[in-house]
C-alpha cells in the first residue's frame, strides 16, 4: 500500500492524511464527500456559522457534524470535519474552500495510491498550458456569466475527458467550477504544485520565448535544485511574448528576468 502524502502548509492535511490511512478507506469517496460538503457549505452561510460559532462548545459542533453529516458520508470524512469544527474559525465563509481544498488532497493520494500522480501533475500542465494560450475556451470555462458550473464542467469533459486521466479530469472539473474569471490557470498550477510537493518535489514554471535544449533545462534545474534544495519537477512553456530571457515561478518566488522587463526598468531609471 502506497503511504498518504501530506502537506503540511495545508490546513488539517494532516488530519486528512491520518485518516486516509485507515485500512478500507476509500480515497475517492471521501474526495467526492469533501466536494459536496464544500458545495452545500459555500450555499448555506447559516451552517458555515454554525459550524464556526465560537459561543458553543467543541463538542456541540461535533455533534452537529454527526448530526448533519455523519449518515451521508464516510467516517474517515467526518473525522476531518470533526476537527475542523473544533477548531478557531476567525471567518466562517473560510470553511467551503478549506473543504474543497481536503477534497483536490483526496483526489491526488488517489492518484498517488495507484502510481499515477506524475502522469496527473504532467496533465494538469499540459491543460493549463493548453488553455493559457486558448483564450476563447478559457473565458468559456471560468466566466461564471457563461452557466452554471455544471454546464461548465460538461464544456471541459467534452475537450479534454478522452485526453487524460479520471483524476485529472476530476480536478479540471472542479477547477472550473470554483474560479472566476482570472483564477482557473492559477487553480490549475497549484494542483500541479501540490502534487509535486506530495513527491517532495518543488514545481517550477518557466517561460520562454524559444525552446530551451536538453543541457540548457537540465543546468537550470541544477542551478534551481541547489538554490532550493530539493528535487525540480520542471515544467517549460513557450510563450510568444517573452522577448528574450525567460520568466520562471517557483512557490512563492517569483523571477522576470525578460529583456522587456529589463528595457522597462532602464526606461523608468532614465525617466527617474
Amino acid at each position: 500500500m502506497t503511504a498518504v502524502r501530506t502537506i503540511e502548509s495545508v490546513p488539517y492535511s494532516r488530519v486528512l492524511a491520518d485518516a486516509l490511512a485507515v485500512p478500507g478507506t476509500d480515497t475517492m469517496r471521501v474526495a467526492e464527500d469533501f466536494f459536496g460538503l464544500a458545495d452545500i457549505v459555500k450555499a448555506d452561510q447559516k451552517l458555515a456559522r454554525a459550524l464556526t460559532d465560537p459561543s458553543r462548545s467543541a463538542s456541540d459542533k461535533r455533534a452537529l457534524v454527526r448530526t448533519a453529516f455523519g449518515p451521508h458520508v464516510t467516517a474517515a470524512t467526518s473525522s476531518v470535519v470533526a476537527a475542523m469544527a473544533s477548531d478557531h474559525w476567525t471567518r466562517p465563509e473560510d470553511v467551503d474552500a478549506a473543504l474543497e481544498v481536503l477534497g483536490i488532497l483526496a483526489v491526488l493520494n488517489d492518484a498517488l495510491g495507484h502510481n499515477a500522480l506524475d502522469d496527473v501533475r504532467e496533465e494538469l500542465f499540459q491543460v493549463r498550458y493548453f488553455l493559457q494560450n486558448t483564450r476563447d475556451l478559457r473565458v468559456r470555462l471560468s466566466d461564471l456569466r457563461l452557466g452554471d458550473e455544471h454546464e461548465r464542467g460538461d464544456l471541459a469533459s467534452a475537450v479534454f475527458a478522452s485526453r487524460v486521466s479520471s483524476w485529472t479530469m476530476r480536478l479540471i472539473r472542479r477547477a472550473v467550477g470554483r474560479s472566476h474569471h482570472g483564477r482557473l490557470l492559477h487553480n490549475l498550477r497549484r494542483y500541479a504544485a501540490w502534487a509535486a510537493t506530495m513527491q517532495d518535489r518543488l514545481f517550477v514554471t518557466v517561460a520562454t520565448a524559444h525552446p530551451m535544449s536538453d543541457t540548457q533545462v537540465e543546468r537550470l534545474r541544477s542551478i534551481l535544485s541547489k538554490r532550493f534544495g530539493a528535487a525540480i519537477d520542471l515544467a517549460i512553456s513557450i510563450d510568444p511574448d517573452v522577448i528574450g530571457g525567460f520568466v520562471l515561478r517557483a512557490g512563492s518566488t517569483a523571477v522576470d528576468a525578460t529583456v522587456r522587463t529589463r528595457l522597462a526598468d532602464a526606461r523608468a531609471r532614465i525617466v527617474v
